[in-house]
C-alpha cells in the first residue's frame, strides 16, 4: 500500500508548525509588549520560557517529519491552532461598561458597597501586601505621601502621571481627607455605568488588571462637572478640579475637562 503524504509525516509536520507558530506569536507579543493586553507584566519571564519550550518541541517534532504514517491525526492540533488565531488578531480594547456591570464590585469610591477607593478584599490584601485597618487604634499607617510623584504641598496640587496612577488611587482612597481642597489633574476615561448616578456625575477611571484580562475592573475617582458633561462614555479625558470629600469618598469637582489621547499602556497593573 502506498503511503500518504509522499513520504512526509503530515501529522508531525503540522504539529511542529503549530508549536513554532505559537512560540513565535508568544515571543512577538512579549517583545513588543502586546502581551499586556492579556496578562500582567509579572508573566513576562514565563512567556519567554513558554516560547522557548514551543521552539524545543517544534525541533523535536521535526525529526519525525520524514517518517510517514498511513493516517495522520490532525484534529488535536486545534488545541494550538485556536490560540494561534486568537493571538494573531489583537483584542479590541474593552469598554468600561462591558467589563463590569456590578458597580459595587469596582474600585471606584462612592459605590453602593461603601468602598474607599480601593477594594480591600482578603484575597487582594494577600496579593498586594497592603494592610487595611478599620480600627484606627489597631495600627498606625505610615505616611507615604512624601514618596509620591506629582505632589506639590506648597501649591496644593496633585498631578497624576500615567505611571503613578495606581499609587495615587491607593493614597487618595486611604487618605482622602488629607488632600481635601487640593487641585488634582488626572487622565482617564469616562465611566457612566453607575448605580444611582446623578446628573453630570461620572467616574474617571482606568481598567485595573490584577491577573489577566478576565478580571479587569474600573479603578478611579468619582467626578462631577457642574457645567454639564460634554463627553460620552469611554472618551479619554484629562480632568482638573478641586478634590472634595463627599460622604467620606474623594470626588473631583471638575473645573476643566479636555479630550486626551489614550496612553500607550492604558491598563493599570497593581503590584507587578
Amino acid at each position: 500500500m502506498k503511503l500518504k503524504g509522499k513520504g512526509i509525516n503530515v501529522q508531525a509536520l503540522t504539529e511542529s508548525a503549530c508549536y513554532l507558530l505559537f512560540g513565535f506569536q508568544l515571543f512577538r507579543l512579549t517583545v513588543t509588549g502586546g502581551y499586556l493586553s492579556y496578562v500582567t507584566p509579572r508573566m513576562k519571564p514565563y512567556l519567554y520560557g513558554l516560547s522557548a519550550l514551543m521552539v524545543l518541541w517544534a525541533a523535536m517534532g521535526a525529526g519525525k517529519i520524514f517518517r510517514p504514517k498511513y493516517k495522520g491525526r490532525l484534529f488535536h492540533c486545534l488545541v494550538l491552532g485556536i490560540p494561534i488565531l486568537i493571538l494573531t488578531v489583537p483584542p479590541a480594547p474593552p469598554a468600561g461598561s462591558a467589563v463590569i456591570k456590578n458597580y459595587s464590585s469596582s474600585s471606584i469610591p462612592g459605590s453602593s458597597s461603601g468602598g474607599d477607593g480601593i477594594d480591600y478584599s482578603a484575597s487582594e490584601q494577600e496579593t498586594s501586601g497592603f494592610d487595611y485597618y478599620e480600627d484606627e487604634t489597631a495600627a498606625e499607617e505610615p505616611d507615604d505621601s512624601a514618596g509620591l510623584n506629582g505632589l506639590d504641598e506648597n501649591a496644593r496640587t496633585i498631578t497624576i502621571a500615567d505611571d503613578d496612577y495606581y499609587a495615587w488611587m491607593t493614597e487618595l482612597g486611604a487618605h482622602a481627607d488629607k488632600y481635601q481642597g487640593y487641585t488634582v489633574t488626572m487622565k482617564g476615561f469616562v465611566f457612566l455605568d453607575l448605580e444611582n448616578r446623578q446628573e453630570n456625575e461620572f467616574a474617571l477611571v482606568r481598567l485595573s488588571m490584577w491577573c489577566c484580562s478576565a478580571d479587569m475592573a474600573p479603578m478611579g475617582l468619582m467626578a462631577y462637572d457642574s457645567k454639564g458633561l460634554s463627553f460620552k462614555e469611554n472618551d479619554w479625558v484629562t480632568v482638573t478640579g478641586k478634590l472634595s470629600v463627599k460622604d467620606g469618598y474623594p470626588t473631583i469637582d471638575a473645573e476643566t475637562m479636555a479630550a486626551a489621547e489614550k496612553p500607550q499602556q492604558e491598563y493599570v497593573y497593581p503590584n507587578y
